[in-house]
């Protein structure tokens, strides 16, 4: 049986913590290097450009309504709820839970990176829709719990940064905040947001369909 010497367990342990967790199971780590971001769209319409970014971690989940109650008591949400992504949560509140645990939301380069990878892809998990539809269930109308949605899965092990509520990031873009990776409700019609698309909204404005994960 292999021995390890005291220094060589101490290596290996900070190792497995880092790869495996700030609380293992809960964020997923992106590596250094170039990514494409953007598209050529209506939203934006500019030219996809290459970025490099820096390695991270980033929550495998949006945050729950249980874990966000703990840093805000008086956060209240329905019965049977506790798992289900929070939202009807400014944009400040969520960057000040974030930092409670030492952590930030994202900025749009790396939630982006996070959910799309290195090649380009117009989906988390590739380039054509999913043959089951988009529904009110993860638009936030009516929820489930977070990463419930096992098909949308990033490239690094992020799940939902397609099919659940829309998220905080520290974007901005004249005077409001950008929010990524949410269900478009289009008149009862639901469909997948890509990994480019966005949406600007008021930082002290608060929305079911809104909610958020962090970084480190």
């Amino acid at each position: 049986m292999k021995k390890y010497s005291l220094v060589q367990i101490f290596v290996l342990f900070g190792l497995l913590f880092l790869t495996h967790g700030l609380h293992a199971e809960e964020m997923v780590q992106i590596p250094e290097g170039p990514f494409l971001m953007g598209e050529k769209n209506d939203t934006k319409p500019a030219s996809p450009k290459e970025v490099t970014l820096a390695p991270f971690f980033i929550d495998r989940v949006e945050v729950a309504n249980k874990a966000f109650q703990k840093a805000f008591p008086s956060h209240a949400f329905p019965p049977g709820a506790d798992n289900h992504p929070v939202s009807l949560v400014t944009w400040e509140e969520a960057k000040s839970y974030c930092e409670r645990l030492d952590k930030r939301l994202p900025t749009e380069e790396e939630w982006e990176k996070a959910a799309r990878s290195t090649d380009g892809r117009i989906y988390p998990w590739g380039n054509k829709a999913l043959r089951t539809a988009a529904h009110s269930s993860t638009s936030g109308m009516v929820k489930r719990n977070a990463g419930f949605n096992k098909k949308d899965l990033s490239p690094y092990g992020a799940l939902e940064m397609a099919s659940s509520v829309w998220e905080w990031t520290l974007g901005d873009e004249g005077g409001k905040k950008i929010a990524r990776g949410g269900v478009w409700n289009l008149h009862l019609d639901y469909e997948y947001s890509t990994t480019f698309d966005r949406i600007l909204v008021g930082p002290d404005q608060r929305f079911i369909f809104l909610g958020f994960r962090c970084v480190k």
